[in-house]
């Protein structure tokens, strides 16, 4: 009898922390990453006292390369951020992305000048590490875009 509800009570703790499992898939990491840029990028402006507006992402495209079969959970990702900055000038920026089992990420520019590009803060009177050069969050692994296909 003791073995019985032992092995009951393993099983459903195990079912339990499955079915907790969050969910990274392309599509919620692309819909993330690009809205935490805009975010940034107008924190950007904001910490130079220029008026701050959002750029406009034109499209964003994401893949796993931890995960290649199925495109979707922590690891490795490669983003590509097409945007319009309020100037108008287009930009097509490479991302590294290093996600992890909760859904929490950090960003990196691929290209080291925006990656280290240094601003002077009108906050602080200091140069600052650009905060569009890089950044963290954490996506909705429950709701949102589900999308993992390659295509």
């Amino acid at each position: 009898m003791r073995r019985t509800v032992a092995a009951l009570i393993a099983i459903g703790t195990t079912a339990g922390l499955a079915a907790c499992t969050p969910d990274t898939t392309r599509g919620r990491m692309e819909q993330d990453v690009a809205q935490t840029f805009v975010n940034q990028y107008a924190q950007s402006l904001q910490r130079q006292g220029k008026p701050v507006t959002r750029p406009d992402v034109t499209s964003t495209e994401c893949h796993n390369g931890s995960n290649l079969k199925q495109d979707s959970g922590p690891g490795t990702w490669a983003c590509e951020i097409k945007y319009v900055d309020p100037n108008g000038k287009k930009h097509d920026d490479g991302w590294l992305v290093l996600s992890d089992a909760l859904g929490c990420y950090q960003a990196f520019a691929q290209d080291d000048k925006l990656r280290y590009h240094l601003i002077l803060d009108v906050y602080s009177h200091k140069k600052i590490l650009d905060p569009a050069g890089s950044f963290d969050g954490c996506i909705d692994v429950y709701s949102g875009p589900k999308n993992v296909s390659k295509s």
